[in-house]
């Protein structure tokens, strides 16, 4: 488990912030790398064989009420979901292209 503990130059809130979580998990180069998670009770044991090597739990955010502080949990796989980034980014040395569809 990963938790960062951010000060932020703009104010932000949480739907702000997973608002933009979510999108990065859904779409553009990050798709494989972040899941996201809406998960209330979110355990290591439910992140266990995830494809990506990192996981937010988006019900944990933490923001200040002036929205300068923001503390992410992020679950973090180290074996297969690092062993699927050895694989993707091998596969990226290789050039081979797969898209990924949702």
């Amino acid at each position: 488990l990963v938790v960062l503990n951010l000060e932020l130059g703009t104010p932000t809130s949480i739907d702000g912030i997973n608002s933009t979580m979510k999108k990065y998990a859904l779409e553009g180069d990050l798709v494989e790398q972040i899941k996201y998670s809406l998960s209330n009770e979110l355990v290591s044991s439910d992140i266990v064989g995830s494809s990506a090597p990192a996981i937010y739990d988006s019900n944990a955010t933490i923001v200040t009420e002036d929205g300068k502080n923001v503390v992410l949990y992020i679950w973090y796989d180290n074996e297969y979901g690092y062993s699927h980034q050895v694989i993707r980014l091998a596969k990226y040395i290789a050039q081979v292209r797969r898209f990924t569809y949702y």
